[in-house]
């Protein structure tokens, strides 16, 4: 009985610590710039940093392959679809900003 409580507790621990977040959220491409071999959009929130996510400074702007921007171009606004993760206490605690499914709005 007692390892039956420890493997339960260890798996708590374990599963209790990561956590994720998830929203489509609407962003302006304000510009866009070249890195050695990509070029990148930069995107800028429109409206407010939603509540819940797990670091809201990490949506407020960001870069965004051209490729994944759905065919939009500098000025236009696009809805992605926003995750934030973070690890458990074992592994990488830190969190984790993806944007994927970008489409034109």
């Amino acid at each position: 009985m007692r390892k039956l409580a420890a493997v339960v507790l260890g798996c708590l621990l374990l599963a209790g610590c990561a956590a994720s977040w998830q929203q489509e959220l609407r962003y302006k491409i304000v510009s866009s710039h070249n890195t050695s071999s990509s070029e990148f959009f930069d995107l800028e929130l429109v409206g407010e940093v939603p509540g819940g996510s797990l670091k809201p400074e990490d949506l407020k702007s960001t870069p965004l392959l051209t490729s994944q921007a759905g065919g939009a171009q500098v000025g236009d606004e696009v809805l992605c679809s926003v995750e934030q993760e973070k690890g458990n206490a074992f592994g990488n605690s830190n969190v984790v900003t993806h944007i994927r499914k970008c489409k034109k709005a």
